[in-house]
């Protein structure tokens, strides 16, 4: 299975990129460009009914925003390895 973030942690990640994103805005990302899973359990802390694959969030990050692989790991995996 593969990994999977809240928005509000997608919002971490964001902010951490320097790409300043709000919680509201990065749900507005999320809901457009990126997959969504749906949250099938309540251990997770967010506010939204559904969570964001990770994979996706990191293929986005490189491929379309055209940042540095090695960045965007550092963002996305740093404290969750």
């Amino acid at each position: 299975m593969n990994m999977i973030y809240s928005v509000e942690q997608v919002n971490r990640v964001l902010n951490q990129l320097n790409m300043g994103f709000t919680t509201s805005a990065a749900k507005l990302l999320v809901d457009s460009k990126l997959k969504k899973v749906e949250r099938s359990s309540h251990h997770y802390n967010t506010s939204f009914n559904y969570l964001v694959d990770v994979q996706g969030l990191e293929e986005y990050l490189i491929y379309e925003c055209r940042l540095d692989a090695n960045l965007v790991h550092s963002a996305v995996y740093g404290g969750n390895k």
